[in-house]
């Protein structure tokens, strides 16, 4: 007689029923809270170009677009009818000085933001001088870095014209719009 071995197959399913507890410590929610904030500040800059908007608001803030009482102690007329060689005097090389920045002729005091445009600043370069060519160039093209600044846009394409209004608008809200340029021919 043979014996066969029997396979007993199961379909059964075995199910474990182990519960992991789950608790939240007040330093999880505190790291939940900080990821959202991190998160929406992020998602609001790359929308707005502002960190925090805030909802009540439109999106925009109330930047202080006043001239200062120099220019009108100092001229009689504002707007200002600068010359070329008027700009430089505004350079911010010391620390008393107004600053200027000129975009396609339009002349802005941006004193107020020293910090870039001032004698160690960053945008340094643009102040006391009209670079409207240098505002055509993408912020990341490096070569623009060493193009030397001029108001001359004749030869910039349709895409540099456009960014060139770009930033002239950016000026118009950031910044007091005091003069413009007077070339001379």
């Amino acid at each position: 007689m043979t014996q066969g071995i029997s396979d007993k197959k199961t379909d059964e399913i075995i199910s474990r029923t182990d519960e992991v507890e789950i608790k939240f410590r007040p330093s999880d929610y505190l790291r939940m809270l900080i990821g959202i904030i991190l998160f929406t500040s992020i998602i609001s800059k790359l929308s707005t170009g502002r960190f925090i908007v805030y909802p009540l608001s439109n999106g925009t803030t109330k930047n202080n677009l006043e001239i200062s009482s120099f220019w009108y102690d100092n001229y009689q007329n504002v707007p200002i009818a600068f010359s070329e060689s008027d700009l430089k005097q505004y350079s911010g090389d010391s620390v008393s000085e107004r600053i200027v920045l000129s975009i396609k002729g339009n002349v802005f005091d941006v004193t107020r933001g020293a910090r870039f445009y001032g004698k160690w600043g960053p945008y340094k370069k643009f102040s006391g001088k009209d670079c409207s060519n240098v505002f055509g160039y993408n912020s990341w093209d490096l070569s623009s870095l060493s193009k030397e600044c001029n108001s001359n846009i004749s030869e910039l394409s349709t895409v540099e014209l456009e960014r060139i209004d770009s930033w002239l608008s950016f000026f118009k809200r950031k910044y007091p719009y005091i003069g413009y340029v007077r070339y001379d021919d």
